[in-house]
């Protein structure tokens, strides 16, 4: 649900039992209406598209999930506001409780998780397109597909 008044700071304990949840703000100032703030985890995402600001909100009790739509022309200005230092500090605090490893190489970690994941289904694809064991699939600047020894040669 959004606010016209910008919301109070979260506050973090030291060291965070569960993820804690980001406090970036995303504030829209509307010509000749009350500024509209959005944060997660109410905050799912938000896109501009054809001349619209897209704000999806999370589901909440019994409103379902839900996409306010508002037109570039009736907003005076739109800012994402980065998470505030507390919250980096609990964030990195967590990941160093949970997995040993500071924020920033989490964050890395995750994307580059994310980036095999990706190649993993590729690879996948790939070898049932072809019919062929995906281990079989192998990526290295391009892939190749290393050829079973009972394969004819047609040459």
């Amino acid at each position: 649900m959004s606010e016209t008044t910008r919301p109070a700071p979260r506050t973090y304990p030291q060291t965070p039992s569960g993820e804690p949840v980001s406090d970036e703000l995303l504030v829209v100032h509307l010509k000749g209406r009350d500024t509209e703030f959005f944060r997660r985890p109410e905050l799912e995402r938000h896109e501009v598209s054809d001349g619209v600001l897209s704000v999806t909100l999370a589901p909440s009790g019994d409103v379902p999930r839900r996409t306010r739509h508002f037109p570039l022309t009736e907003i005076a200005e739109y800012v994402l506001e980065d998470p505030s230092p507390a919250f980096e500090q609990a964030f990195d605090a967590w990941t160093r409780h949970e997995f040993g490893v500071d924020s920033e190489t989490y964050r890395s970690m995750r994307d580059t998780s994310q980036d095999v994941a990706m190649a993993e289904k590729m690879r996948r694809q790939i070898a049932e397109g072809l019919g062929v064991d995906p281990d079989s699939v192998h990526f290295g600047g391009s892939f190749t597909i290393e050829e079973p020894d009972d394969w004819d040669d047609d040459e």
